[in-house]
């Protein structure tokens, strides 16, 4: 398995937001992890939430943030996606290694 410091270092603080709008023992419930780099969150998640199906967006060496420039910087554009694809922003929560947890519902 791959295994990235930053995403070491997010995985508990993302999963303290997850708590806040996930049951646990709630069933049907689909998550879809943007720019997921080496799964490790998913992995992490998915036993905290064992009945949520977790969809990571990719598991490539080729997609780990090696590069300061690498990512997606641009939050409105990713709230515009959203909208255009049934997604409303509800929340944007700062995280330790200088990312964002970004939650989207569904309309």
């Amino acid at each position: 398995m791959l295994v990235a410091a930053a995403a070491e270092r997010n995985k508990d603080p993302i999963l303290h937001v997850l708590r806040q709008y996930l049951d646990p023992a709630q069933r049907g419930v689909r998550v879809l992890e943007v720019a997921s780099g080496s799964g490790q969150h998913a992995a992490h998640f998915a036993r905290a939430f064992p009945l949520a199906e977790w969809q990571p967006s990719d598991v490539d060496q080729r997609c780990l943030d090696r590069n300061p420039e690498w990512g997606l910087r641009d939050t409105a554009l990713l709230e515009d996606l959203g909208k255009a694809s049934g997604l409303l922003l509800e929340r944007m929560v700062d995280m330790p290694a200088n990312n964002k947890c970004l939650i989207f519902r569904k309309n």
